[in-house]
């Protein structure tokens, strides 16, 4: 183990990230490097009442400081989101700062959206026609830049697609056009993570773990996304484990394998039906993102087995399971049995049932899963509802 916690700083042209057990202190910096002078926080209520994550970031920023939002809710409701933006377009900022997790900085890349380009977020809905027909609207307008502060282990941060947004009366989740709104400043703090309960730290580094797997067997897989992803399942099943000390070193080395499966999707372009699924779960019946993925994860490995077996063997490898002398079907059997218990060792809910997902519901999850993009490079084609039932009943 290092003498002191992981620090470094990483800049590509797409965004930049800075880690560190206290990297908020260079907030004004960054603010600097961005030529911006109001700046307005966005964040939830528990993160602003339960921990000092905000009030280190409102300090570093000083008078540059011109507003706060607190009223981020789960899973970013439509309703929700035009609240921010009014509260947005009082205060007039030139940047905004996203502290929390991933529906927090979806919110904020939906400020970011809408103060550019006006309308509801309704309009810039990405389209999807099963099987693998997808239209995004354009959004050409310059955005007022974002600088995230994650406090989980999500990494909707790095995401450089829209965010998504809960619509109760469709019944489903809205996923929006990303131009121009990806984060330009990731800010990694140690003592950021260090506030953030060990459940939802654990579930969120699932969540980005189903990414790193379902960018391994997307359809739009390459060996630059297959670098990333499968060295972030070998640092995840490492240090995954050891996060329940809490220790600096290990939280920000998590969250940095965490980031890793960002740069995948991105290499890759799509991800899968879990993703897709585990977007309704949520959105329908307020279950955490990561919790979502932790229960669906192993049934969609299973299911997608005959049309990705030699890349799910390659996760096996990448999860430390012998795989000599098995086929590659064994092995991806074998990939999905070690992420079932990998998720129970974590202490990861096992069924649909078990985040109170009742079983009159898989149907609404399933109708809504179909308008879901993620569908369009799952490895086998999914036309119409009745794969994804046979997932959800198998999970449930």
């Amino acid at each position: 183990m290092p003498n002191s916690p992981l620090e470094y700083t990483y800049r590509s042209p797409a965004q930049d990230i800075v880690c560190g057990p206290e990297a908020i202190v260079g907030m004004d910096g960054i603010l600097d490097r961005l030529g911006a002078q109001r700046a307005m926080v966005v964040c939830g209520p528990s993160i602003l009442e339960g921990a000092d994550v905000v009030q280190r970031v409102q300090s570093a920023l000083g008078p540059r400081c011109v507003g706060l939002f607190s009223g981020v809710a789960p899973h970013s409701p439509v309703e929700v989101l035009r609240r921010t933006v009014d509260a947005a377009r009082e205060v007039e900022p030139d940047a905004l700062i996203s502290v929390g997790g991933g529906s927090t900085h979806d919110t904020t890349k939906g400020i970011a959206l809408l103060l550019a380009e006006g309308g509801e977020i309704h309009d810039f809905e990405v389209q999807f026609t099963p099987p693998d027909k997808v239209f995004i609207p354009e959004a050409p307008h310059e955005k007022v830049p974002i600088v995230s502060v994650p406090t989980t282990m999500g990494g909707a941060e790095l995401s450089r697609s829209g965010g998504g947004f809960t619509d109760k009366t469709l019944g489903r989740k809205i996923l929006s056009s990303g131009q121009g709104t990806n984060h330009r400043v990731v800010v990694i703090d140690g003592k950021a993570l260090a506030t953030t309960p060990m459940r939802i730290l654990l579930s969120t580094a699932i969540g980005q773990f189903r990414i790193a797997v379902e960018s391994v067997y997307s359809t739009g897989h390459n060996p630059i996304g297959d670098a990333a992803a499968l060295h972030a399942i070998k640092m995840l099943v490492e240090y995954l484990p050891q996060c329940q000390d809490g220790d600096l070193d290990v939280l920000l080395n998590t969250k940095t394998a965490a980031t890793l499966p960002m740069l995948a999707m991105s290499a890759v372009g799509g991800l899968g039906m879990n993703t897709a699924i585990a977007h309704h779960v949520g959105g329908l019946y307020d279950v955490p993102h990561g919790e979502a993925n932790a229960v669906l994860l192993p049934h969609t490995m299973r299911f997608n087995l005959d049309a990705s077996a030699d890349r799910q063997a390659m996760i096996a490898e990448a999860m430390g399971v012998n795989t000599k002398n098995m086929t590659e079907e064994d092995a991806g059997l074998a990939a999905a049995d070690a992420v079932a218990q990998l998720c129970r060792d974590l202490g990861m809910p096992e069924t649909l049932r078990d985040v109170g997902v009742p079983e009159d519901g898989l149907e609404f999850i399933a109708a809504a899963t179909l308008h879901d993009r993620g569908l369009a490079t799952n490895p086998k084609p999914v036309s119409d509802a009745g794969p994804i039932m046979t997932v959800l009943r198998s999970a449930w």
